[in-house]
């Protein structure tokens, strides 16, 4: 958190008015004021980590309807992203396969046709296909 910190109190020496959003692994942060304010503004829940430490934050994943939002209200902002694209990419990977997962696992094997299954495994194979 303190590499984080240090990028963010620099960023803010070279313009203030900005709310920065920085990406953690599958989350996007914001910091100390700029979580304050986003607090205020959009309601996302503000973690106080310690003395002078705020944080609130959001998956990648609702990163265009955060932009939007901030968009919407006038805010300015920049996203900072020093990750390489695979962490976000092999995170969606991941959600597409756990709901692939889910639906398996919340089959009602007693009450399921031969068409359905055939037609379940076909979907199946499509979306892996599409996830590779």
């Amino acid at each position: 958190m303190s590499k984080l910190l240090k990028q963010y109190e620099e960023l803010k020496k070279q313009d203030a008015s900005c709310i920065y959003l920085f990406r953690v692994g599958i989350f996007y942060n914001i910091l100390n004021e700029d979580a304050k304010i986003i607090n205020e503004k959009l309601g996302l829940k503000i973690t106080d980590l310690g003395p002078n430490i705020f944080k609130c934050g959001f998956p990648v994943s609702q990163l265009d309807k955060y932009i939007i939002l901030l968009n919407k209200i006038k805010i300015k902002y920049k996203v900072i992203d020093n990750l390489p694209n695979s962490n976000i990419n092999d995170y969606m990977k991941n959600v597409e396969i756990k709901k692939i997962l889910n639906k398996i696992y919340n089959l009602d094997m007693n009450n399921i046709t031969f068409q359905q299954s055939f037609n379940l495994l076909v979907d199946i194979q499509k979306k892996l296909k599409e996830i590779k």
